[in-house]
């Protein structure tokens, strides 16, 4: 296909906006009578012939036949995509999709690590711009399926087109066994998508360091890790929001729908063998009301009677609190000094744990972090996770290893 104007395209949008919408609406396709009959509807009277307005539409790549038909049109995918967009038409994307855009990231963080090893800012420019690309493809399609989903959830809550109880659910299962729980593996902090994402982040920082001395490049490496940010973020927001929705009309039509169908087989065995088929006496044992065997009230009133001018006793005072302790802290300039005299650590965190008995869970942790925004120190991360006792909880974490770093690394 021939280069499109922009300027002309979007002006002949402009003109044809009503035919346009038409056209998008006729999904299953439109043959060429009724595409026709679309023009001469929508034409005012400075408009071309519809013969013209027909040409345009298939030179603009508005349309294009159908694979088994000649003398049918559908609307081409991506004027399509944009107009779904523009009328808030959403499209589910199947997490397979997101799941081949995570290895396509995969395959650019191993060329991006390989630009960074040979120092080549041209290709590693390249690859950001392949990583954004496909980073925006994962945000946008998580939030069309959020909107999408929630607008789905809205059109059963409302219930205009008086489904049965079944369909909804049906509609309401597809959608939460095909997206939302294959959403929720892929989210989740042990699976691929965490570990994609993580990857690339260690990757955007390393990339700051070795192009450190060009402002350009280190323009270029924070608007990335700013967009990844950004996507780890909107991606979660995205699936919660979803779940919020869908999670209880789900739950709701899923007992609704049980209840249905257990009354249905009920009525169908009374129906043909009679209610005492049912057994309900024996399977629900239902109790029946008795009035001899009850006990006295005699007993109860003697009681009441020998309690007559009871005087409680005052409570005894509670003991004061014992003074608590105040937590340990841990000195970062010691901290930093002790670690660099037992380089190289295998594992930080146990480190931490076992050279810092005293100090709460909350001071290792806060020293866990001032420890990888040291310059002089290089890390490396496992990929088995480990549980380490911090009372009063026990952390899981990869073990992450301190090296220093080499005259290259330290700014």
């Amino acid at each position: 296909m021939a280069e499109i104007s922009p300027l002309t395209f979007f002006r002949f949008a402009a003109d044809q906006c009503a035919l346009l919408t038409d056209i998008f609406y006729h999904s299953a396709g439109i043959s060429e009578l009724e595409l026709r009959s679309l023009v001469i509807r929508h034409r005012k009277p400075a408009d071309p012939s519809p013969h013209h307005v027909i040409e345009q539409l298939s030179n603009l790549g508005i349309l294009e036949t159908v694979p088994d038909a000649t003398a049918s049109y559908e609307m081409t995918r991506p004027v399509s995509a944009l107009m779904s967009y523009l009328l808030r038409q959403h499209r589910l994307t199947s997490v397979r999709v997101i799941q081949a855009y995570l290895a396509d990231l995969e395959h650019l963080s191993r060329e991006l690590s390989s630009a960074l090893r040979d120092v080549s800012g041209q290709s590693a420019v390249r690859i950001l711009d392949e990583a954004g690309e496909v980073m925006e493809r994962i945000r946008q399609d998580s939030r069309s399926n959020r909107d999408g989903i929630i607008g789905e959830a809205v059109r059963i809550k409302a219930n205009r087109e008086r489904w049965p109880v079944k369909q909804r659910f049906e509609t309401i299962n597809r959608l939460w066994s095909r997206y939302i729980e294959p959403l929720r593996d892929l989210i989740d902090v042990r699976k691929e998508m965490d570990t994609a994402l993580d990857a690339l982040e260690l990757l955007f920082a390393d990339g700051m360091r070795v192009f450190r001395a060009d402002r350009a490049m280190q323009r270029e490496f924070s608007v990335a890790s700013a967009r990844l940010l950004r996507l780890r973020r909107d991606v979660k927001t995205d699936y919660h929001e979803s779940l919020a929705e869908l999670g209880p009309l789900y739950e709701s039509l899923r007992r609704d729908t049980a209840l249905a169908r257990g009354a249905g087989r009920a009525l169908e065995i009374i129906g043909r063998r009679g209610i005492r088929a049912l057994r309900i006496t024996q399977r629900m044992a239902l109790p029946a009301w008795r009035t001899d065997g009850l006990m006295s009230d005699f007993a109860l009133t003697a009681y009441l009677h020998g309690i007559k001018g009871y005087e409680p006793r005052s409570l005894p005072a509670i003991a004061p609190a014992p003074e608590q302790e105040h937590d340990v802290i841990i000195e970062p300039q010691d901290l930093k000094s002790r670690l660099l005299s037992s380089l190289p650590v295998s594992d930080l965190l146990d480190w931490l744990i076992e050279n810092h008995p005293g100090c709460s869970a909350g001071e290792i942790l806060r020293a866990y972090g001032r420890v990888l925004e040291i310059p002089e120190f290089t890390f490396r991360t496992g990929t088995e996770t480990r549980s380490y006792a911090l009372p009063p909880f026990i952390a899981e974490a990869c073990p992450r290893e301190v090296i220093r770093a080499t005259g290259e690394d330290v700014k």
